[in-house]
């Protein structure tokens, strides 16, 4: 946050006449920017549609202390006449002070043709008399006409020195355990100044700032608020690796050996976070159970995102929301990034029929990806690598690209033995017959096989609290495995993946898929890349 208002004070030091900051904390931003105007002497004025121009002036401790409202020329709170009183006030001989122009929400008023131009010459008389016109509005929303006279300026969310000045207000002469006290600005970030006020208020309220149940009351609002953007889900997971996830060996090793990079030695070392793995694979083989399980594993916060609430009909809304959501998981981190089926938001086919709005998403994300400097890990996953983009699939985008495929027998027992501890049920012991008869099942079949017999054994006589093997047989009997019913596609799949991905069991499955007779012919996966190489 420092670093961005650094950056603007060397902007008004250099007369940048015009600056657009897009940001949500209307009062926050004015604080600081009006602490900067009184420290290199400038006059400074807000305006918005209700009270008008207003002149602020300081006093002996440079804080605000003192708002009168500006009437010495008429009524300002209409946008043309606030536009006239600059331009008159600039170039008015007898008014030669330094002033910075504070406006919010002008961006409504960017379909006034007349606004546009008006802005155009602003900036050369600004310029040279040292005055600053500031556009504030929570999202970027600017005309082309003005794009090479404005300087745009995101800023961030509030990191964890300007959470700890909020806690400092709110916990007020109260004492707090250094290391709670920590938890508790964790437990806030991604929240505005205003909203990890209100939550430390609450914690307070409820439980007092010294109690660890102060944390899951801050976590509970950051859940509520993040919601509400209806772009990112907050997940409260418990998920654990080991016990969640059958098979996927190399996956899991993989994991684990990348988690020793957020200690503390290891930036010392100077190893760099990991940036994201790709989960390429089957259809309910475990991809979004283990994204969930790597937030557990790590002990890092879980945010979902979801490609298809990011577009929207308005024009620049789309690109505005997958900026605030980036911003979000930024501001939450170290957290894990889940974004799920990945290839259905970011296919880039139809783009002429939505005016390049999914290139310019995709854009954004995949600059991002590549230059993102705080530990977002991002896990991605894809059941349909024909429909994946080549610009995501090379080095530097992901750590590595990991292949989901079938579980093996071996996975198969590991899975039954899960699904069957976590419902308490002990009696079964042939895991090798029941892995031999759902030969081709996925780990979500397995699943619900499980839950099916115990079903069955329910209806059969209440009172027993255990299945039988004949229970899980019978219920195996009834599914009809996707890898069947599926075959093409999942056999191209893996023919794609057996030189292009890393495998993620430590076990190949070599089991071939049955050959419906109906079925001779066989169909090669491509990608976009692949198929124009075809064509020319």
């Amino acid at each position: 946050m420092d670093k961005t208002f650094d950056d603007i004070r060397d902007m008004l030091k250099a007369n940048y006449p015009l600056l657009y900051l897009a940001t949500s904390e209307y009062g926050r931003a004015m604080q600081k920017l009006r602490r900067i105007a009184f420290e290199l002497d400038y006059s400074f004025h807000t305006w918005d549609n209700v009270d008008g121009l207003q002149s602020h002036h300081k006093t002996q401790s440079n804080r605000l202390e003192k708002v009168e409202k500006h009437n010495a020329h008429g009524e300002t709170k209409g946008y043309q006449e606030l536009l006239e009183f600059i331009k008159r006030d600039t170039e008015s001989s007898s008014n030669p002070n330094k002033e910075i122009f504070l406006v919010e929400d002008f961006h409504k008023y960017f379909r006034d043709e007349k606004v546009i131009v008006y802005l155009r010459k602003l900036t050369n008389i600004l310029k040279a008399y040292d005055k600053h016109l500031i556009l504030m509005s929570p999202f970027l929303k600017l005309p082309d006409e003005l794009e090479k006279y404005v300087t745009i300026v995101n800023v961030p969310l509030p990191d964890r020195e300007d959470l700890k000045l909020r806690l400092d207000v709110v916990k007020d002469k109260a004492e707090v355990n250094p290391d709670l006290e920590k938890y508790l600005i964790d437990s806030a970030l991604g929240m505005t100044d205003m909203e990890a006020d209100l939550a430390f208020r609450l914690a307070k309220e409820k439980v007092g700032l010294n109690s660890k149940e102060a944390t899951r009351i801050i976590s509970n609002e950051k859940e509520q608020i993040i919601k509400k953007s209806g772009i990112l889900d907050y997940y409260q997971v418990n998920e654990e690796l080991e016990k969640s996830v059958g098979g996927l060996n190399n996956l899991k090793l993989w994991l684990k050996q990348r988690s020793k990079a957020f200690e503390r030695k290891a930036k010392n070392f100077g190893l760099k976070e990991p940036k994201g793995i790709l989960l390429l694979g089957v259809p309910g083989c475990g991809k979004s159970l283990t994204a969930k399980c790597v937030a557990t594993e790590w002990k890092q916060p879980l945010l979902r995102l979801d490609i298809g609430k990011v577009f929207q009909a308005e024009v620049g809304s789309s690109e505005n929301n997958i900026r605030l959501a980036i911003a979000t998981a930024e501001a939450v981190a170290p957290c894990v990034l889940w974004i799920d089926e990945i290839e259905k938001g970011l296919s880039l086919g139809g783009g002429e029929k939505d005016g390049g709005t999914n290139s310019r998403v995709f854009s954004t994300i995949l600059t991002w990806m590549q230059e993102k400097t705080k530990p977002v890990f991002v896990v991605a996953t894809a059941n349909n690598i024909s429909d994946l983009p080549p610009e995501l699939l090379r080095k530097g985008r992901f750590d590595e690209i990991f292949f989901v495929d079938l579980p093996t027998q071996e996975e198969r027992k590991n899975i039954f033995q899960i699904h069957l501890n976590k419902h308490s049920q002990s009696n079964i012991s042939d895991y090798n017959r029941l892995a031999e008869l759902s030969k081709y099942f996925n780990g979500a079949e397995i699943e619900e096989a499980v839950k099916e017999a115990m079903f069955l054994s329910y209806v059969e006589d209440v009172e027993k609290s255990q299945i039988s093997i004949r229970h899980l047989e019978k219920a195996i009997e009834q599914i009809v495995p996707l890898a069947q019913t599926m075959k093409r596609k999942i056999d191209g799949l893996r023919d794609w993946a057996t030189t292009r991905a890393r495998p993620a069991s430590s076990e190949r499955n070599t089991e071939k898929l049955e050959v419906n007779e109906q079925e001779t012919e066989t169909k090669v996966v491509q990608t976009k890349r692949e198929k124009e190489e075809d064509i020319f």
